[in-house]
């Protein structure tokens, strides 16, 4: 997926991490790239959160999918509930000997030919078109007539996803106020025979890139696609998870009730082979960040395991004099 600017302005280029912010706007960025997936075998959800900070023209969002997809307006809370899932555990631990910090620890188409335009919906200040078939003119030709201009080595690498018939969801701001911090949520649902997050349109971005997945499933997931050993992917949580309450999160879940989060680091974008393909991992191996508190225990402001130790010694000495004193008397 990519970004891109409906200006006609002198347009300059700035990396998200989902390909390219075009924009006249020269100070546009995208901030973050948060998505949940989650798939039933047949069907797929992805829930996608960007943080952006625009003050110019319209911006743009171009999302390729396997099949056409249903797009609609999702719900800030699922994150926020996600969030709550995926917290560090809290552990209290007692310190009886006083010794440690006394913090915590965190741990097919005609040539030309344009697309079919399967549906377009309005949300929030997202405009949202379902595009299908056509070949790279006619997409180039119905994106430049309808607002969104692309850079050509971004527009390209929108071919390959043509020449395998997937379709494209193409999103665009159409307010002029000026932006910053999260979207509102927007989920997109559509057909596939694996669970996929689409990726290689990112080969057109300049700088490093970053993604933060969440994945529901039977088991934990793990990247399987040829990419996977030149990024740095961290599993920052993996663990069974109680069903959602936010009624979003829990259709999307969809009874899967195994968390995977990752992070996913791209130094060199133009690489990129390869979407995000997902399998089940080696094992279900839990992961959780641990912030550990201690708990000092004195006895009249001393640490209590020293006190205890002295007093236990004391007795015993009372008690072995007792017995000599005893046996001295006989």
């Amino acid at each position: 997926m990519t970004l891109a600017a409906g200006s006609g302005a002198m347009m300059s280029a700035n990396a998200c991490a989902c390909g390219g912010v075009v924009s006249g706007d020269s100070s546009a960025r995208v901030n973050s790239e948060t998505a949940v997936l989650g798939w039933d075998g047949r069907r797929e959800t992805v829930l996608m959160r960007l943080g952006m900070r625009f003050a110019g023209a319209d911006a743009a969002l171009i999302v390729p999918t396997p099949t056409p997809a249903t797009v609609s307006a999702g719900n800030s809370d699922s994150f926020a509930e996600l969030s709550r899932m995926t917290a560090p555990e809290r552990v209290t631990e007692y310190d009886w000997f006083g010794s440690g910090s006394l913090g915590g620890d965190a741990s097919g188409a005609a040539p030309g030919s344009g697309p079919d335009v399967l549906g377009r919906v309005q949300l929030g200040p997202l405009e949202a078109t379902t595009l299908r078939g056509g070949d790279l003119t006619g997409i180039r030709e119905w994106l430049d007539a309808n607002g969104y201009q692309l850079r050509p080595e971004v527009s390209a690498t929108l071919e390959p996803y043509l020449r395998e018939g997937w379709s494209f969801v193409a999103m665009r701001l159409t307010s002029a106020e000026p932006l910053s911090g999260a979207l509102d949520p927007v989920r997109l649902t559509f057909d596939s025979d694996r669970l996929v997050y689409p990726m290689r349109m990112s080969a057109a971005a300049t700088t490093p890139q970053s993604v933060h997945l969440y994945i529901f499933g039977d088991h934990r997931v793990a990247r399987i696609d040829p990419d996977t050993d030149s990024h740095t992917v961290t599993t920052e949580f993996a663990s069974p998870v109680d069903e959602p309450s936010e009624p979003t999160l829990k259709a999307l879940a969809a009874g899967d009730n195994y968390l995977t989060e990752l992070s996913v680091y791209i130094t060199d974008p133009a690489a990129i082979t390869s979407d995000f393909l997902f399998g089940p991992a080696a094992e279900d191996v839990p992961v959780r960040d641990r912030v550990v508190s201690k708990e000092y225990v004195e006895i009249l402001g001393l640490p209590a395991g020293y006190v205890l130790i002295v007093a236990g010694l004391s007795v015993i000495g009372v008690i072995a004099s007792a017995g000599l004193r005893r046996r001295s008397a006989k």
